[in-house]
């Protein structure tokens, strides 16, 4: 892959990746010769490896909290119970800020369109206007 940091085979370094900056700055690189997966013990979780790397991308280094993503070691999580751990939120908000839609105001949810065939289903009104009828419940 011609970065001048060339892979060392099974099971050493998993993949690399480059900080933000010109050139090759974002690049993220994977080991060929590496087991990759997404929902099995075997290997290493393509997820969870990819995702460590993007942080770098994004201009994270190397936590010392065992728990983060950025800790330097591959540790395997359950895809079904992961969350972003607490430590790696912190570090991308202290490079680029809070989740703007983090706000006592959530986006509204949009309207659902009721089941016509729901036997409890009551409607407040109902009319014709230029020839479409109209339904109004709430």
């Amino acid at each position: 892959h011609r970065d001048g940091y060339p892979f060392d085979g099974p099971n050493g370094f998993l993949a690399h990746a480059f900080p933000p900056f010109e050139g090759i700055g974002g690049d993220a690189h994977f080991d060929d010769d590496e087991t990759f997966f997404y929902r099995s013990p075997q290997g290493y979780n393509l997820f969870l490896v990819a995702a460590h790397e993007f942080g770098h991308s994004l201009g994270l280094e190397h936590s010392r909290d065992p728990g983060a993503l950025m800790y330097p070691t591959y540790v395997y999580r359950d895809m079904d119970t992961f969350v972003l751990p607490k430590d790696d939120v912190e570090g991308i908000q202290s490079l680029y800020g809070p989740n703007k839609d983090d706000g006592p105001n959530p986006k509204p949810t949009p309207p659902v369109t009721p089941n016509t065939c729901d036997p409890n289903l009551v409607l407040d009104a109902v009319t014709m206007l230029r020839g479409e009828i109209m339904f109004f419940k709430g």
